[in-house]
């Protein structure tokens, strides 16, 4: 669609975020009935953006005619790996939060009800590629809002409620 747009004569801004910290919220269930998080690549890197930023990021394009009119990649601050989310996370609602070496196909399994297979495939093959791996991290977010993106911490913070039991 994007590529579409880009060819057509329609001025056209594309705002592409990296991971979203609110995946992380995928983990809530398990952290507030005490299961263990299972992870085939707790070392996998990625690079997590506060929703709040994405939103301020789209509010700059719509508003600054100056910054509109091509494609802008949004990272959070920081490359953390997923056991690295999960240290902040437990820092953040002051418990443990254990963390259980899992197979890539008992993981997939474990998300056969909520993803078809093809995407786990490719969700599960980006985390192996990252494992060990930080990812590439930009400053759009300060350079579209005038202010550093929010950490992983912060959306911790912000989100702490969805994690206690």
């Amino acid at each position: 669609m994007e590529k579409a747009l880009i060819a057509s004569s329609v001025r056209t801004t594309s705002l592409r975020p990296g991971s979203f910290a609110s995946n992380a919220l995928a983990w809530s269930r398990s952290l507030r009935s005490g299961r263990p998080i299972s992870l085939p690549f707790p070392d996998s890197h990625s690079d997590p953006i506060h929703e709040a930023d994405i939103a301020e990021a789209a509010l700059a394009v719509f508003t600054d005619p100056t910054v509109a009119g091509r494609p802008y990649t949004l990272t959070g601050p920081e490359s953390l790996t997923f056991a690295e989310q999960l240290d902040i996370l437990s820092r953040t609602i002051g418990r443990p939060i254990p963390i259980e070496r899992v197979s890539r196909e008992d993981r997939k399994a474990e998300m056969a009800e909520h993803i078809p297979a093809a995407f786990a495939d490719s969700l599960l093959d980006w985390w192996k590629s990252n494992d060990g791996s930080p990812v590439e991290i930009t400053q759009t977010v300060q350079e579209l809002t005038g202010r550093r993106a929010r950490t992983f911490t912060t959306w911790a913070r912000d989100h702490a409620g969805d994690f206690r039991a």
